[in-house]
Protein backbone atom coordinates (compact mmCIF):
# COMPACT_ATOMS: atom_id res chain seq x y z
CA UNK A 1 0.00 0.00 0.00
CA UNK A 2 0.61 3.36 -0.48
CA UNK A 3 1.45 6.32 1.92
CA UNK A 4 -1.80 7.87 1.09
CA UNK A 5 -3.57 4.47 1.00
CA UNK A 6 -2.17 3.90 4.55
CA UNK A 7 -3.51 7.21 6.00
CA UNK A 8 -6.72 6.85 4.22
CA UNK A 9 -6.90 3.12 6.05
CA UNK A 10 -5.47 5.14 9.61
CA UNK A 11 -9.16 7.57 9.36
CA UNK A 12 -11.32 4.57 8.85
CA UNK A 13 -9.80 2.25 10.89
CA UNK A 14 -10.48 5.40 13.75
CA UNK A 15 -14.58 5.93 12.63
CA UNK A 16 -14.77 2.42 13.02
CA UNK A 17 -13.15 1.41 16.24
CA UNK A 18 -12.49 4.75 18.09
CA UNK A 19 -13.71 4.68 21.32
CA UNK A 20 -14.33 7.94 23.58
CA UNK A 21 -11.63 8.95 25.92
CA UNK A 22 -13.42 9.02 28.84
CA UNK A 23 -13.50 7.80 32.41
CA UNK A 24 -16.68 6.91 33.92
CA UNK A 25 -16.18 7.29 37.40
CA UNK A 26 -17.49 9.24 40.72
CA UNK A 27 -14.02 8.97 42.48
CA UNK A 28 -12.06 10.23 39.87
CA UNK A 29 -11.73 13.98 38.34
CA UNK A 30 -10.54 13.58 34.89
CA UNK A 31 -10.43 16.67 32.64
CA UNK A 32 -10.87 16.21 28.05
CA UNK A 33 -7.74 17.78 27.05
CA UNK A 34 -6.16 18.31 24.11
CA UNK A 35 -2.37 20.09 24.24
CA UNK A 36 -2.48 20.34 27.58
CA UNK A 37 -5.73 22.81 27.13
CA UNK A 38 -8.94 21.65 28.96
CA UNK A 39 -11.52 21.21 26.06
CA UNK A 40 -15.53 20.74 26.39
CA UNK A 41 -15.27 17.31 24.26
CA UNK A 42 -13.44 13.86 24.73
CA UNK A 43 -10.95 12.80 21.93
CA UNK A 44 -12.26 9.41 19.82
CA UNK A 45 -9.04 7.32 19.71
CA UNK A 46 -7.43 4.44 18.74
CA UNK A 47 -4.84 3.20 21.29
CA UNK A 48 -1.33 1.82 20.18
CA UNK A 49 -1.73 2.19 16.31
CA UNK A 50 0.84 0.74 14.10
CA UNK A 51 1.62 1.98 11.15
CA UNK A 52 4.35 1.07 8.59
CA UNK A 53 5.61 1.69 4.80
CA UNK A 54 8.09 1.96 2.01
CA UNK A 55 9.67 5.28 2.43
CA UNK A 56 10.20 6.93 -0.65
CA UNK A 57 13.88 7.77 -2.11
CA UNK A 58 13.00 11.53 -2.81
CA UNK A 59 11.52 14.52 -1.77
CA UNK A 60 9.25 14.93 -4.38
CA UNK A 61 7.72 11.85 -4.08
CA UNK A 62 7.28 12.27 -0.01
CA UNK A 63 5.47 15.09 -1.01
CA UNK A 64 2.86 13.42 -3.39
CA UNK A 65 2.29 10.55 -1.30
CA UNK A 66 2.14 12.55 2.13
CA UNK A 67 0.51 16.19 1.15
CA UNK A 68 1.56 17.61 3.41
CA UNK A 69 1.02 21.48 4.49
CA UNK A 70 3.34 23.17 2.68
CA UNK A 71 4.87 25.30 2.09
CA UNK A 72 5.01 25.38 6.39
CA UNK A 73 6.23 21.41 6.41
CA UNK A 74 9.20 21.66 4.61
CA UNK A 75 10.01 25.15 6.07
CA UNK A 76 9.82 23.88 9.77
CA UNK A 77 11.86 21.15 8.62
CA UNK A 78 14.38 23.12 7.58
CA UNK A 79 13.81 24.84 10.66
CA UNK A 80 14.21 21.66 12.88
CA UNK A 81 17.44 20.90 11.21
CA UNK A 82 19.16 24.12 11.65
CA UNK A 83 21.29 23.28 13.82
CA UNK A 84 20.21 26.18 16.42
CA UNK A 85 17.99 25.27 19.39
CA UNK A 86 15.78 27.91 18.29
CA UNK A 87 12.44 29.28 20.63
CA UNK A 88 9.91 29.87 19.72
CA UNK A 89 11.75 30.17 16.10
CA UNK A 90 9.43 31.30 12.95
CA UNK A 91 7.99 28.61 11.00
CA UNK A 92 5.13 28.25 13.95
CA UNK A 93 3.66 31.14 12.76
CA UNK A 94 2.72 29.86 9.01
CA UNK A 95 1.18 26.54 10.92
CA UNK A 96 -1.79 26.44 8.76
CA UNK A 97 -3.77 25.58 12.23
CA UNK A 98 -2.10 28.18 14.75
CA UNK A 99 -4.50 30.51 15.99
CA UNK A 100 -2.11 33.34 16.73
CA UNK A 101 -3.82 35.69 19.69
CA UNK A 102 -4.83 32.70 21.08
CA UNK A 103 -2.61 30.31 20.97
CA UNK A 104 -0.12 32.65 22.15
CA UNK A 105 -1.76 33.26 24.63
CA UNK A 106 -2.26 29.14 25.56
CA UNK A 107 1.25 28.01 24.57
CA UNK A 108 3.60 30.92 25.05
CA UNK A 109 1.71 33.51 27.62
CA UNK A 110 1.73 36.29 24.93
CA UNK A 111 2.67 37.74 22.06
CA UNK A 112 5.94 39.34 22.56
CA UNK A 113 9.11 37.72 20.30
CA UNK A 114 11.01 36.98 24.10
CA UNK A 115 8.05 34.46 25.10
CA UNK A 116 8.69 31.14 24.67
CA UNK A 117 6.96 27.71 23.75
CA UNK A 118 7.45 24.85 26.72
CA UNK A 119 10.08 22.87 24.26
CA UNK A 120 10.35 23.19 20.72
CA UNK A 121 11.60 19.90 18.47
CA UNK A 122 14.80 22.76 17.11
CA UNK A 123 15.59 22.72 20.82
CA UNK A 124 15.36 18.61 20.90
CA UNK A 125 17.37 17.87 17.98
CA UNK A 126 19.84 20.73 19.37
CA UNK A 127 20.65 20.80 23.08
CA UNK A 128 23.39 22.51 24.33
CA UNK A 129 26.17 20.10 24.44
CA UNK A 130 27.66 21.38 27.15
CA UNK A 131 24.15 20.69 29.40
CA UNK A 132 24.67 17.80 31.72
CA UNK A 133 22.70 14.86 32.49
CA UNK A 134 23.39 12.01 35.02
CA UNK A 135 27.27 11.13 33.80
CA UNK A 136 27.69 12.77 30.73
CA UNK A 137 26.53 16.10 28.38
CA UNK A 138 23.48 15.86 26.01
CA UNK A 139 24.29 14.92 22.38
CA UNK A 140 22.13 16.25 19.38
CA UNK A 141 21.62 14.66 15.69
CA UNK A 142 25.24 15.52 14.75
CA UNK A 143 26.13 12.90 17.48
CA UNK A 144 23.72 10.61 15.94
CA UNK A 145 25.08 10.82 12.21
CA UNK A 146 28.69 9.85 14.32
CA UNK A 147 27.38 7.26 15.49
CA UNK A 148 25.86 5.61 12.38
CA UNK A 149 29.52 6.31 10.63
CA UNK A 150 31.61 4.45 12.98
CA UNK A 151 29.23 1.82 13.31
CA UNK A 152 26.48 1.33 10.63
CA UNK A 153 25.26 -1.46 12.11
CA UNK A 154 24.92 0.03 15.12
CA UNK A 155 21.57 -1.20 17.59
CA UNK A 156 22.25 2.32 19.31
CA UNK A 157 21.28 4.82 17.23
CA UNK A 158 18.12 6.12 19.24
CA UNK A 159 17.64 9.55 19.35
CA UNK A 160 15.19 10.47 22.11
CA UNK A 161 12.96 13.61 22.25
CA UNK A 162 11.61 12.95 25.12
CA UNK A 163 13.25 14.05 28.19
CA UNK A 164 13.73 13.52 31.63
CA UNK A 165 11.93 17.09 32.51
CA UNK A 166 9.05 16.22 30.80
CA UNK A 167 8.65 13.63 33.29
CA UNK A 168 7.26 16.60 35.52
CA UNK A 169 3.75 17.40 35.43
CA UNK A 170 3.80 21.36 35.26
CA UNK A 171 0.22 21.98 33.02
CA UNK A 172 2.51 22.71 30.00
CA UNK A 173 2.34 20.65 26.88
CA UNK A 174 4.86 18.07 26.65
CA UNK A 175 6.47 16.46 22.83
CA UNK A 176 3.99 14.60 21.11
CA UNK A 177 7.42 12.75 19.61
CA UNK A 178 8.70 10.17 22.25
CA UNK A 179 11.83 9.17 19.76
CA UNK A 180 13.13 7.59 16.77
CA UNK A 181 16.00 4.29 16.04
CA UNK A 182 17.32 4.64 12.96
CA UNK A 183 18.62 1.03 12.26
CA UNK A 184 20.94 0.30 8.79
CA UNK A 185 20.48 -3.57 7.32
CA UNK A 186 20.40 -4.96 4.07
CA UNK A 187 22.05 -1.43 2.72
CA UNK A 188 18.86 0.64 3.73
CA UNK A 189 18.20 2.59 6.23
CA UNK A 190 15.10 1.95 8.43
CA UNK A 191 13.69 4.11 10.80
CA UNK A 192 10.95 3.49 13.86
CA UNK A 193 8.76 6.77 14.80
CA UNK A 194 7.62 6.37 18.89
CA UNK A 195 4.81 9.07 19.19
CA UNK A 196 2.56 9.40 22.32
CA UNK A 197 -0.04 11.07 21.16
CA UNK A 198 -1.07 12.17 17.34
CA UNK A 199 -4.28 14.08 16.26
CA UNK A 200 -5.46 12.54 12.45
CA UNK A 201 -6.93 15.54 10.91
CA UNK A 202 -4.07 18.37 11.70
CA UNK A 203 -0.79 16.05 12.38
CA UNK A 204 -0.58 12.92 11.23
CA UNK A 205 0.13 13.35 7.24
CA UNK A 206 2.53 15.93 8.42
CA UNK A 207 4.53 13.93 10.88
CA UNK A 208 4.87 11.16 8.77
CA UNK A 209 6.35 13.55 5.81
CA UNK A 210 8.63 15.33 8.84
CA UNK A 211 9.61 11.96 10.07
CA UNK A 212 10.49 10.63 6.62
CA UNK A 213 12.29 13.45 5.62
CA UNK A 214 14.66 13.63 8.76
CA UNK A 215 15.01 9.84 7.31
CA UNK A 216 16.34 11.71 3.81
CA UNK A 217 17.94 14.39 5.48
CA UNK A 218 20.45 11.45 8.16
CA UNK A 219 20.69 9.15 5.09
CA UNK A 220 22.34 11.94 3.02
CA UNK A 221 24.55 13.02 5.92
CA UNK A 222 25.91 9.83 6.52
CA UNK A 223 30.04 9.09 4.92
CA UNK A 224 28.08 5.86 2.66
CA UNK A 225 25.12 6.12 1.02
CA UNK A 226 21.94 3.70 1.61
CA UNK A 227 18.56 3.01 0.22
CA UNK A 228 16.01 4.42 2.32
CA UNK A 229 14.35 1.85 3.91
CA UNK A 230 10.93 1.11 5.88
CA UNK A 231 9.16 3.60 8.33
CA UNK A 232 7.47 1.91 11.15
CA UNK A 233 5.42 4.04 13.52
CA UNK A 234 4.20 3.33 16.48
CA UNK A 235 0.96 5.76 17.91
CA UNK A 236 0.17 5.29 21.98
CA UNK A 237 -3.19 7.78 20.93
CA UNK A 238 -4.43 8.38 17.33
CA UNK A 239 -7.35 10.47 17.85
CA UNK A 240 -9.39 13.56 16.83
CA UNK A 241 -12.54 15.35 18.66
CA UNK A 242 -15.32 13.34 19.17
CA UNK A 243 -17.34 15.84 17.14
CA UNK A 244 -15.18 15.60 14.20
CA UNK A 245 -16.43 11.81 13.90
CA UNK A 246 -18.76 12.64 10.90
CA UNK A 247 -15.96 14.03 8.88
CA UNK A 248 -13.36 10.91 8.85
CA UNK A 249 -14.62 8.59 5.96
CA UNK A 250 -15.25 11.65 3.93
CA UNK A 251 -11.28 12.17 4.98
CA UNK A 252 -10.49 8.70 4.41
CA UNK A 253 -12.51 8.84 0.83
CA UNK A 254 -9.88 12.42 0.08
CA UNK A 255 -7.14 10.35 0.89
CA UNK A 256 -7.56 7.34 -1.57
CA UNK A 257 -8.16 9.56 -4.47
CA UNK A 258 -4.65 10.29 -6.43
Amino acid sequence: MTISQKIAQAFSILHTSGVASEIQSPYMECKNMWQSVEVDDPMLEVCNMFFDVQMPETKEELVQECRPDMPWAEDHFQERISGKPLNPGQQYKNWPYYAHNEDNRRFRGGEDEDKLFSHTYMERYWPPTDLKGIRYNYGDLKNLIERLNKNPLSRQAYFAVWHPEDQVERGERVPCSLGYHFLIRQMKLNITYHIRSCDIRRHFHNDIYLTIRLAQWIRDSLKYYFELGNLYMWIGSLHCFSTEKSMLLKDADKWNKK
